[in-house]
């Protein structure tokens, strides 16, 4: 299991599921249950979650409906579909606009749902990863734009030293891109092993 708490919540409309829910997972996982759509967006705008589970079938809004609602502002968590009907249209659906990174059926095997949590986990923080790994490049990226601004500044500006100025900066900067695509590269091919 991961170092840090896995934190999960799970819509439902039917109480009887949600107390069954908690019962099994609340001694390996943070959970946090809820009956209405709205109190779920409200707990995703509070806490951090690594994994939300949802119901297909309810009364004001479906798991797909509820999934495509907060996706927008919640897009590193793991979505798991949940259904105790034979809606295979529902999960396509889900599954193809990229909704869902699981879908269970109820009644829920507690080992395999277990199991999916787990694996939810673990892509939730590879996506939080990728999206800092990300952030870090474009940072770079913005840095080595601005130094390029500022050498062909230098450079229009004519002086009789800005010829060797400029050479020096794109050295400079060449040294900085390379350095930081190994370190990139090192990164993926390591991620790629575990």
């Amino acid at each position: 299991m991961a170092d840090e708490t896995i934190r999960v919540l799970y819509l439902d409309d039917e109480e009887p599921n949600l107390f069954s829910f908690k019962a099994a997972f609340r001694r390996e996982f943070e959970v946090h249950t809820c009956d209405e759509p709205h109190q779920a967006v409200r707990l995703l705008d509070e806490h951090e979650f690594h994994v939300v589970l949802s119901d297909q079938r309810m009364p004001r809004i479906s798991g797909v409906e509820f999934f495509e609602l907060v996706m927008p502002d919640h897009p590193d968590v793991s979505r798991i579909l949940v259904t105790g009907y034979a809606d295979t249209d529902a999960v396509v659906d889900a599954i193809n606009k990229g909704q869902v990174y699981r879908f269970v059926s109820k009644p829920w095997n507690e080992e395999e749902l277990r199991s999916v949590i787990l694996s939810g986990y673990e892509l939730n923080r590879a996506r939080v990863q990728s999206a800092a790994r990300g952030t870090e490049v474009l940072a770079m990226l913005d840095g080595v734009t601005v130094e390029l601004g500022r050498l062909s500044t230098e450079l229009a500006s004519g002086a009789a030293d800005a010829v060797a100025h400029v050479q020096v900066g794109l050295r400079t900067l060449q040294e900085t891109v390379v350095e930081q695509r190994h370190r990139y590269g090192r990164s993926i091919q390591k991620e790629r092993k575990t």
